[in-house]
C-alpha cells in the first residue's frame, strides 16, 4: 500500500463494499440537496451576480474535509455565479432546468455508464436510439430517421457538416479532398458553422453567409443567387442550412423554400433548430416547421427551450445510414454486432444524457412541453407590450418566438448604458448583441416566472 494511504480515507470518497459508511455517503448527498435547494434554487430574489471579485482555486496537498468544502462552495463559488434563477434574468438562451432534470443529472453521474458502446450502456443505448427516432418522427423526418445526442448544438452542427461533406465526396473520408466545396447559411446563423468549416478541412472562406431581412430571415433570392454565383466560379455547392431560431432575433427561415432550393442544387439540407425546435410542440408555431421532411439532418437542443439541464443536444438524420457512412468508425475492442454510438458520433466516451431527457419527457408529457412553450410565448407577449407602451424603448423587429429585441430611443442614453442601469437596479439582465451594425438589447423569456 502507498504511504499516502495513511493520510487518505477511501471511505470519505467511495462506498465501502461492507456498507459501513453508507449513512455518511447518504448524509453527504443530503448536504448537496440542501445546498442546491437553499443556495441555488431559492435565490429568485437575489442579485444577478453577488460577487464579481477574482477567484483562486488553491489546490491543497492534503484533501479538505468535505463539509468544509461544501461551505467554501456556498460562500466563495455560488456568489460568483450568474443567477439564472432570478426571473428577471433574460440575457441569453439559458433556461432554468426542471427539478427532475437536476436530480436526473446526479443520477446519470452516479450510474456513470458510457455511451461509447452497447456493452457499456445497454439500456441507455436502446433509450437513446428510441428517443432519436421519436424526435425525428416529431419533426416529420420519416421512418428511417435516427440520430445521436451530442455535447451541445455546436457539435451537432459540426457533425452535420461533416456528414454532408462525406455524402457529397465519400472519398474525402480517406483523402481529405475538399474539391472546391462551398456551404451556405444566413448571416444570422450561429458561429459554429465557421468552426465546422475549419474542423472538416474545407475552410471558413468557403462558407457563404447569405443576407437576411430585418427580422433575420434568409432572403431566398439572395440564397439562390449566391449558389449560382459559386457554380459560375467553378465551386461545388454541397450544404445549405435553414435556421429555426436565430441566436439574436429568434427568426425562423422559410424551411420549405430553403429545402427546395437545397435539393434543386443537389445540396445536403440541414436545419439548425437548436433553439427554436421546441416550437414544434405548439400548434401556434408548427406551421413554421413545414418542410422538415426535406432535411437530411437537424440540430435540436432540449437544454434550451425544453428546460432540460445541460448538456442535452442532438443531431437527427433523415437516414440512419448517413451516420454509419459519415463517421465510418470502428471499435475493435467492442462487439461490432451491436449498436455502438461511438461509431456514430465524433465523441467517444459520453454521458448517458438520454436518461435525463427521457425522465424530463415522462415527467412533463407532451402536453406539459406544449404548456411551457406556450407560457413562455405569452410571457414574451407581455414584455413586448411593455416595450410598445414605453416612450423610452423601441422594438427592433417583430418577434417570432419568445425573444424580444429592443433598444433605447433616447439619443442621450445608449442601449449599453441602459442595460447596465437595469442590471445595477436589479430590474432586468438582458444581453447586448450586435445586430445589423447596431448594439441592441435582447430578452430571451425562458424563466417560467419571468418578470415576477
Amino acid at each position: 500500500m502507498p504511504d499516502s494511504s495513511r493520510k487518505f480515507s477511501l471511505d470519505s470518497h467511495f462506498l465501502n463494499p461492507d456498507r459501513s459508511n453508507l449513512e455518511d455517503i447518504r448524509k453527504l448527498g443530503y448536504a448537496f440537496v440542501d445546498l442546491i435547494v437553499d443556495s441555488v434554487l431559492d435565490t429568485q430574489n437575489q442579485p444577478f451576480v453577488k460577487d464579481e471579485s477574482a477567484f483562486d482555486i488553491l489546490i491543497p496537498d492534503q484533501g479538505q474535509e468535505l463539509s468544509e468544502l461544501l461551505s467554501e462552495v456556498q460562500s466563495q463559488i455560488l456568489p460568483r455565479t450568474v443567477n439564472f434563477q432570478n426571473p428577471r434574468y433574460m440575457g441569453h438562451m439559458d433556461s432554468v432546468p426542471t427539478a427532475i432534470t437536476i436530480w436526473a443529472d446526479a443520477l446519470v453521474s452516479a450510474i456513470n455508464n458510457n455511451m461509447l458502446s452497447y456493452e457499456l450502456a445497454p439500456v441507455f443505448t436502446e433509450m437513446e436510439a428510441q428517443l432519436m427516432q421519436w424526435f425525428g418522427n416529431l419533426f416529420g423526418m420519416g421512418t428511417d430517421c435516427f440520430g445521436t445526442l451530442t455535447a451541445g448544438g455546436s457539435l451537432a452542427n459540426i457533425s452535420g457538416l461533416l456528414l454532408a461533406r462525406n455524402w457529397k465526396l465519400p472519398q474525402s473520408k480517406s483523402l481529405g479532398n475538399s474539391n472546391n466545396l462551398v456551404a451556405f447559411v444566413s448571416d444570422a446563423a450561429h458561429t459554429s458553422f465557421e468552426k465546422a468549416m475549419n474542423v472538416i478541412g474545407i475552410g471558413k472562406e468557403n462558407l457563404v453567409r447569405v443576407p437576411t431581412n430585418y427580422r433575420g430571415e434568409i432572403i431566398l433570392e439572395e440564397l439562390e443567387a449566391a449558389i449560382q454565383k459559386s457554380i459560375q466560379e467553378g465551386k461545388q455547392p454541397f450544404f445549405v442550412a435553414a435556421i429555426a431560431g436565430t441566436t439574436v432575433t429568434g427568426a425562423i427561415d422559410p424551411i420549405q423554400s430553403v429545402g427546395e432550393i437545397a435539393k434543386r442544387y443537389d445540396c445536403w439540407f440541414h436545419i439548425d433548430a437548436a433553439y427554436g425546435g421546441a416550437g414544434i410542440f405548439t400548434p401556434k408555431l408548427q406551421p413554421l416547421f413545414q418542410g422538415c421532411e426535406l432535411a437530411d439532418s437537424m440540430t435540436f437542443n432540449p437544454q434550451k427551450w425544453l428546460w432540460v439541464a445541460r448538456t442535452c443536444a442532438m443531431l437527427i438524420v433523415k437516414n440512419k445510414q448517413h451516420l454509419v457512412d459519415g463517421f465510418d468508425g470502428e471499435l475493435p475492442y467492442m462487439d461490432d454486432r451491436t449498436l455502438n454510438f461511438g461509431n456514430l458520433n465524433l465523441q467517444g466516451t459520453r454521458r448517458t444524457d438520454s436518461l435525463k431527457l427521457w425522465m424530463a419527457l415522462k415527467a412533463l408529457g407532451i402536453s406539459g412541453c406544449r404548456y411551457l412553450v406556450e407560457r413562455s410565448l405569452d410571457l414574451s407577449d407581455h414584455l413586448r407590450q411593455w416595450v410598445d407602451d414605453s416612450t423610452e424603448l423601441e422594438l427592433v423587429c417583430e418577434p417570432t418566438l419568445n425573444i424580444i429585441c429592443l433598444k433605447s430611443n433616447d439619443p442621450n442614453l445608449s442601449s449599453a448604458a441602459l442595460r447596465q442601469q437595469w442590471i445595477n437596479e436589479g430590474k432586468l439582465w438582458l444581453s447586448l448583441p450586435l445586430w445589423k451594425g447596431d448594439r441592441i438589447l435582447k430578452a430571451v423569456v425562458l424563466h417560467p416566472y419571468a418578470g415576477e
